[in-house]
């Protein structure tokens, strides 16, 4: 079978637009929580993002996704207490390079070259916890750090932002070990 370049090409730009993401993702549960009994939610305050821009489209995202869980979001008495903390921070990534020449069974000649840069990557991390309303345990926590991207539009930003919440809670609620 024979394939054309139009059926490789948007094949083999998937992958690599899949294998740059940065996103990383971990969850931690309280297993003796029995998360069918959760129906309902309230937000409350965690640690803010000191852009509250990027606060607004997490909430948003979270609130979609938590009604998408089946989750009913509620003032008052509540199942769950859903909180959002905000940490900044930055990765350091080190990229060496050079030549070098070099003879055999490691005996060298010559010079070489090598030089290290050093990238400072800003990133963000948002915290999720779940709370349970009744006895005031934290029953379910995840974590989603990326990078900060400062040169998208505000609309491609809250894609990623809904892309990097719906990955989050793509295991909830947790099963019931049997």
């Amino acid at each position: 079978m024979r394939l054309g370049l139009k059926t490789l090409i948007p094949g083999a730009l998937a992958v690599m637009v899949a294998g740059c993401s940065t996103l990383q993702v971990h969850t931690d549960y309280d297993p003796s929580g029995d998360f069918a009994a959760y129906r309902t939610f309230a937000l409350k305050d965690g640690a803010k993002a000191k852009n509250s821009l990027a606060q607004a489209r997490v909430t948003k995202a979270l609130v979609a996704t938590l009604e998408a869980k089946g989750l009913k979001q509620v003032s008052g008495e509540t199942d769950l207490k859903v909180y959002a903390h905000f940490v900044l921070g930055k990765d350091v990534r080190l990229y060496s390079y050079g030549y070098g020449m070099g003879g055999w069974y490691g005996w060298r000649w010559g010079g070489g070259y090598q030089t290290t840069d050093v990238q400072n990557i800003p990133t963000g991390t948002i915290v999720i916890d779940l709370v349970d309303g009744k006895e005031n345990r934290l029953v379910w926590r995840g974590t989603a750090k990326d990078q900060i991207s400062r040169d998208i539009t505000p609309e491609e930003r809250a894609v990623k932002t809904k892309e990097a919440v719906d990955k989050l809670f793509e295991g909830f609620p947790p099963k019931k070990p049997v």
